[in-house]
């Protein structure tokens, strides 16, 4: 897997005292958690924070954050808001977004421009009940590579040769993301991927494997640029796919 250098840096917000912070506590109900019980976690003492426990990997990809009273603490700082929230588990929910570009182009086949750029279309996807449009892809269940969210959009059969596609691809982020999802105790990391096809031949093959907009999900190939209707804590991994590309955003 090819990687971009330059993007290492992180900030870490500085724990200040704040004795009157007391937030609600929220843990949501959710069918994919299997045996993992939220309120269970937050009266157990023995959960190996900042490393592997069991299945889970509760590593950081931006170092070793804090855990007090047995549970992980925010490493950017406070939320407003206690527990796993909405998220699968406490502390880092590994996620994978694949970026999935082609060049925009006319009817006749040529390449579309803007400002002497060509342009890029990015495979967007959006759940029903859901008003805006987002990268495909999900939270990682242990050992998985592709997520469940994402396997379900391809055809039986061709996971294998998108994961030759995934190995090849280019790493365009790797970090926090800023998610409203993420409490003080559970936030989103997440690596993108993306993955480039160059021509007509290549775009075609995946095609054919793509499920088709169903009644719960929808798809589409969006142009790429910075009025793209898309969650806004996603744009930083579109402008940094154009700039990898060298194209308009």
């Amino acid at each position: 897997m090819e990687e971009i250098g330059g993007f290492s840096h992180v900030m870490f917000f500085l724990q200040v005292e704040f004795p009157d912070y007391n937030p609600p506590l929220y843990n949501a109900e959710r069918y994919d958690r299997g045996t993992y019980n939220p309120a269970q976690e937050m009266q157990q003492q023995k959960r190996k924070y900042n490393g592997v426990d069991g299945l889970l990997d509760f590593r950081s990809c931006l170092g070793t954050y804090q855990v007090e009273n047995g549970l992980p603490l925010n490493p950017m700082g406070r939320t407003g808001l206690r527990g796993v929230g909405s998220l699968r588990w406490f502390g880092p929910n590994h996620s994978l977004h694949p970026v999935l570009t082609r060049w925009s182009r006319n009817k006749e086949g040529d390449l579309n421009k803007k400002m002497s750029r060509r342009t890029l279309e990015v495979l967007v996807v959006k759940l029903r009940g859901n008003e805006l449009w987002a990268l495909p892809g999900g939270t990682l269940d242990p050992g998985e590579q592709v997520p469940l969210k994402f396997q379900v959009l391809l055809n039986r059969g061709y996971l294998s040769e998108f994961l030759a596609l995934l190995g090849a691809g280019t790493e365009i982020f790797h970090g926090y993301l800023d998610d409203p999802r993420n409490t003080d105790n559970a936030w989103i990391e997440t690596l993108a991927i993306n993955i480039h096809f160059d021509t007509q031949e290549s775009n075609n093959r995946f095609i054919q494997n793509l499920k088709e907009s169903d009644f719960e999900v929808s798809l589409r190939w969006q142009l790429l640029d910075h009025k793209i209707p898309l969650y806004a804590n996603e744009k930083e991994i579109l402008q940094r796919t154009a700039e990898h590309l060298n194209a308009h955003y």
